[in-house]
């Protein structure tokens, strides 16, 4: 069973995107997305840390797993895959509808899926129990 969708603040987006000195135009409909860079991934993670806010926390989760999928070496992406499988399983109720989106149940060709997919569809199956 799908999860409920869930999508971004725009007092979420404002926070963060002051807080981590981000671009944030009103145009920008993918933000974080559109702004993250891979390379601040780790900055990204120790911040995620210190919210407390479940908007903001959604956010930034959005645009750190877009920084994992477009890190420029296998040895980067593996390096923080612990990091983001931690948090999104610590925080599952508040990712549950990124890590259904990111686990590409609709598609069935290995060879269109995200780098990350297997990961999600595993945080997915260890922890979705409640939407079965």
């Amino acid at each position: 069973m799908e999860p409920i969708f869930r999508c971004a603040t725009r007092k979420a987006i404002d926070e963060l995107a002051q807080e981590l000195n981000l671009s944030n135009e009103e145009w920008m409909q993918d933000l974080p997305i559109e702004v993250t860079n891979p390379s601040d991934i780790d900055r990204y993670l120790d911040h995620y840390k210190t919210l407390n806010d479940d908007d903001k926390k959604f956010v930034l989760m959005e645009g750190i797993i877009d920084a994992m999928e477009y890190q420029p070496t296998e040895t980067l992406f593996n390096k923080n895959c612990d990091k983001v499988k931690s948090l999104l399983e610590k925080d599952f109720q508040i990712h549950a509808y990124t890590i259904y989106y990111w686990a590409c149940f609709d598609i069935e060709n290995v060879e269109e899926w995200w780098k990350i997919t297997p990961i999600m569809r595993k945080i997915w199956q260890d922890n979705h129990s409640e939407y079965i």
